[in-house]
């Protein structure tokens, strides 16, 4: 049996190589390319030489040879030796490229020869023609001349009326004698100016004649330059002259200089009528539209993307072609996402042609059976002169419940949303500049009130000896005294405050126009009570109104009794207040978290977490964003991002037990990833509060005369400490610290990925960034661990 074996397998390796030639194309024209690949497959050691057949017609520009080798298994290694050709065509006609041979030891195999039709260079401007165009090249009468050696150069269009948005051929027509066209050692060079106002496409020149015509027995050669333009617009459009380039030699030697002549033609006019109206209306021009809808897959589950295209095609200007007007109408329950727009230029008989496809991507909600209705699509057409409707037929889409990955796990409940934290809000609006007034004034408070003490004994008999005759103020007195101190400090400039220009100063410096009215009054009600020739009304009535002036201004009277409903009537104004400020700011959330939470509920997680990623970077210090996050992330698998997510939410709220009891649902991989992860009792700002709490009542206690030195130092030890914990927590966060999001991310010796892998972090993994290199970050830990990690297996904290 072994022998048997060795027989078949000799046998096989003998036999010779498996040889195959094609090429990219079959069609060209003179001056174009082609690429002929010979590819030899074989067993055997031996090399393999492949002979190349007589490429008549072709130029080769160009090779390439390369040999790959594949393991197959127990079968052995199969070597592959490739040799490609880039062929340039010289002459027209049908072209055979004869039978590739390849010699490997005495075996000889051979291919089937190919044949390429290749088209003569002098018409392939013409080719690109529209039939209108090419007719009216070839009835245009040739230019007349008495001179033999006269270049003529003429500008054509097919029609001087078009619509607006309908396609115009610009031909640029050069006659040449053939006697003068003989003796140029270059072809003449065209030149089209594009007009404004128009879309137009790329300029085609021809390389050689592109008709030759005959004209009182003598031959002329035509050269033309051809360009489509779509006018923008309806009015009047004014083509600008083309020129022709060419030179002459002197004498009939090869080395004799050469003469340069240029010649312009006349501009034309073209009118650009406006479409007829319509309904509905639309200003795409084309002809014979067809519209495609196209959803892929037809069948899928909630929370799986589905992709959804509408493609147009047919003859017209192709890139400006607008989407359907709606593209698709979607059921209900849909996230739909606009992707990339695809267009394909395919010219019709010189009539630009193609398709534009624009895709969208759909995400299910819910599940159930959906219909997408038919797509339309209104258009002009220019050849009919009539409106028209492309549309496509409705299309069926079955949505199943969605799969819930990992159901065993422990859910963990969202969170409402609770905006920032007033302490880090507070701390952000402080700045540095509040942090060193609290650092500085408490000690200048304290040093300017000692002194004021130790002058209290003078000031106390200087008050003693000359209160005796000075009179005590009456209540209404020092009611106005505190009303006039208010309006001092809403309204700084006294000719304002004494003035007729209280009321709108009030105004500006942001009291509502009704109660600036009302103090204005009150100030008059006042100065006439004061100054007039009697009183105007009780003077307790008075008192009672500026009291609740006050309340409504802010000031706080020590010592005066309130009414009681007065007081009642104060409350609920600010309860009033409060509840539409919190309305206010609760009604975008509102609006925003039923949605989400009913994508997280309905397992629709995917679009649920970019929802939530979305909230996340839109209000980064609400730590209920990052912690709903990290719920749909752990709910979907992807447990190194739900630890990026509830770390930062543990950042911000670091005693919430939701987001210690999450965090406990993801241990730790490590030692090294506990240590960089944790997060303190409190977060720097709470930490600077403390110590600035303590800092302000250390001085203020030094400020009103206090000597108990145990209560100083104790309210000392608290700001020092504070501030340390502060400092630690603070320089713990500014780590960059980054965790590994996916399941295992391999630390590499080198920054490529053929480089061993020293150490692997699972998902969860923490570990210090360092810097770029391309996709891969240098990352090392306390631990040992050191090397480069891919930037997209890993997330910054």
């Amino acid at each position: 049996m072994t022998g048997i074996l060795s027989v078949i397998s000799a046998f096989l390796l003998v036999q010779g190589a498996e040889v195959t030639a094609s090429v990219d194309r079959t069609r060209l024209r003179v001056g174009e390319e082609l690429m002929l690949t010979i590819r030899a497959h074989t067993r055997a050691a031996d090399p393999v030489d492949i002979m190349l057949p007589s490429l008549n017609g072709f130029a080769i520009v160009g090779s390439r040879d390369m040999t790959e080798v594949a393991i197959s298994g127990a079968s052995g290694s199969i070597r592959t030796t490739v040799r490609e050709l880039q062929l340039r065509a010289q002459q027209p006609g049908a072209l055979l490229i004869g039978p590739v041979r390849a010699r490997q030891g005495v075996s000889v195999v051979s291919t089937d020869p190919i044949l390429v039709t290749v088209d003569s260079a002098a018409d392939r401007t013409t080719l690109t023609l529209s039939p209108l165009a090419r007719s009216l090249l070839e009835s245009t009468p040739a230019p007349v001349s008495r001179r033999a050696d006269r270049v003529a150069l003429t500008m054509l269009v097919p029609s001087d009326t078009v619509f607006a948005g309908q396609q115009v051929d610009l031909i640029a027509a050069a006659w040449i004698p053939r006697e003068l066209g003989e003796r140029m050692r270059r072809p003449p060079l065209l030149t089209l100016e594009t007009p404004e106002g128009v879309w137009a496409y790329p300029t085609a020149t021809s390389s050689g004649v592109a008709l030759p015509r005959q004209v009182s027995g003598r031959w002329m050669d035509l050269f033309i330059a051809h360009q489509v333009v779509f006018p923008l617009a309806s009015g009047r459009l004014i083509i600008p002259p083309a020129s022709v380039e060419y030179a002459l030699p002197v004498t009939f030697s090869f080395f004799s200089r050469e003469e340069r002549y240029t010649l312009r033609s006349d501009s034309i006019a073209i009118t650009a009528l406006p479409l007829p109206p319509a309904n509905p209306t639309t200003n795409v021009v084309a002809h014979g539209l067809s519209l495609d809808l196209q959803i892929d897959p037809t069948t899928t589950r909630v929370g799986e993307p589905v992709e959804a295209s509408i493609t147009i095609s047919g003859i017209g200007n192709v890139a400006l072609w607008p989407p359907p007007e709606p593209a698709i109408k979607w059921p209900r329950g849909f996230r739909v996402y606009p992707a990339q727009t695809e267009v394909r230029l395919a010219p019709d008989a010189g009539r630009m042609a193609g398709s534009k496809t624009f895709h969208f991507l759909a995400v299910p909600d819910s599940s159930g059976s959906f219909v997408l209705p038919e797509v339309r699509y209104p258009y002009f057409d220019a050849t009919t002169g009539r409106y028209a409707m492309a549309a496509a037929a409705p299309r069926a889409l079955a949505v199943a419940p969605g799969a819930e990955p990992r159901a065993a796990r422990v859910l963990p409940p969202l969170l409402p949303a609770r905006g920032e934290l007033a302490v880090d809000s507070l701390s952000r609006h402080l700045g540095w500049q509040g942090w060193l007034a609290l650092l500085l004034v408490p000690p200048l408070i304290a040093w300017g009130a000692s002194r004021r003490w130790r002058r209290a004994p003078a000031a106390a008999e200087v008050t003693s000896g000359g209160g005796a005759g000075g009179a005590e103020l009456t209540p209404l007195g020092r009611l106005e005294r505190e009303f006039l101190a208010v309006l001092g400090s809403h309204v700084s400039d006294p000719f304002a405050r004494d003035g007729d220009g209280l009321a709108q100063a009030l105004r500006a410096a942001g009291v509502e126009s009704a109660v600036a009215d009302h103090v204005k009054r009150l100030r008059d009600r006042l100065r006439a009570a004061r100054y007039g020739p009697r009183g105007l009304g009780d003077a307790a009535e008075l008192g009672a109104e500026i009291e609740q002036v006050l309340r409504v201004l802010g000031a706080e009277r020590s010592g005066a009794m309130r009414r009681p409903h007065a007081t009642l009537t104060v409350v609920a104004i600010l309860v009033v207040s409060a509840a539409n400020v919190g309305a206010q700011h609760a009604a975008p959330g509102q609006s925003q978290t039923p949605s989400a939470e009913a994508l997280f509920e309905a397992g629709a997680l995917r679009v649920a977490a970019d929802s939530f990623a979305a909230r996340a970077a839109r209000e980064p210090r609400d730590p209920a964003h990052w912690y709903n996050l990290g719920a749909t992330l752990y709910r979907a698998g992807a447990d190194g991002k739900a630890t990026v997510a509830w770390t930062r939410a543990a950042r911000l709220a670091p005693r919430d037990p939701a987001i210690r009891r999450a965090l406990q649902l993801l241990p730790p991989p490590d030692p090294g990833t506990e240590q960089m992860l944790r997060v303190g009792w409190a977060t720097p700002a709470e930490w600077g509060f403390i110590a600035a709490t303590g800092w302000v009542i250390l001085w203020l206690t030094v400020a009103v005369g206090g000597r108990r030195r145990p209560v100083i130092a104790l309210l000392g030890a608290v700001a020092i400490g504070a501030s340390l914990l502060g400092a630690t927590e603070w320089r713990r966060r500014d780590r960059p610290v980054a965790v590994v999001i996916a399941d295992a991310a391999p630390v590499r010796a080198a920054p490529y990925g053929g480089a061993s892998a020293a150490a692997t972090v699972q998902a969860g993994g923490a570990l210090l960034a360092g810097r770029d290199y391309g996709p891969w970050v240098e990352v090392h830990r306390s631990d040992g661990i050191h090397g480069w990690v891919l930037g997209a297996e890993i997330s910054g904290l």
